[in-house]
């Protein structure tokens, strides 16, 4: 089986996650950052797995873009999405609007795993204005809410739903 991981990352959360994915994946794997190389012919591919980081309720642009324009190949693939998200896990209406904004609802419906990797506020690698932002969300955030946090156990889940489907 031939994976293709095509991701895109604000501050580096989304491509470790990525590349500790492309370690627990069967079969040849490349990954892709596709904001520093072009996108590959899909046809090469058996799976494609396709995410980014949020950022104030967005996946990045060439995401989103990538996926619009390869809707028809990416349905003849095996699908896997996934998203990078400083939201807390538990609140799932939010996370759930992040999967419908960032990618077309029929590569939802098709995709045999869909992941929220969690994330991770990394404030050095931050542009200024970003870490402006992140800190007033975690000054407003409520006593309740659980912290941002990465979900390693989310990497690994899809890794074993897509080894799966080269059985």
């Amino acid at each position: 089986m031939k994976t293709l991981i095509l991701y895109a990352s604000n501050c580096g959360y989304t491509e470790d996650c990525v590349q500790k994915l492309g370690k627990l994946l069967s079969g040849e794997i490349a990954i892709l950052n596709i904001d520093k190389q072009v996108p590959l012919d899909l046809s090469a591919y058996d799976t494609v797995l396709i995410g980014g980081s949020i950022y104030m309720g967005q996946i990045q642009k060439k995401i989103k873009a990538f996926c619009s324009s390869h809707e028809k190949e990416l349905q003849e693939k095996n699908l896997g999405l996934f998203i990078s998200c400083a939201t807390a896990d538990k609140d799932l209406e939010a996370i759930e609007s992040f999967y419908k904004n960032a990618f077309p609802e029929a590569l939802l419906n098709h995709a045999g795993c869909i992941q929220n990797f969690g994330g991770e506020l990394r404030m050095d690698k931050m542009k200024f204005s970003h870490r402006l932002i992140a800190k007033m969300m975690m000054k407003s955030a409520k006593e309740d809410q659980p912290p941002v946090r990465p979900l390693p156990e989310s990497v690994k889940k899809m890794a074993i739903a897509i080894n799966q489907l080269a059985i």
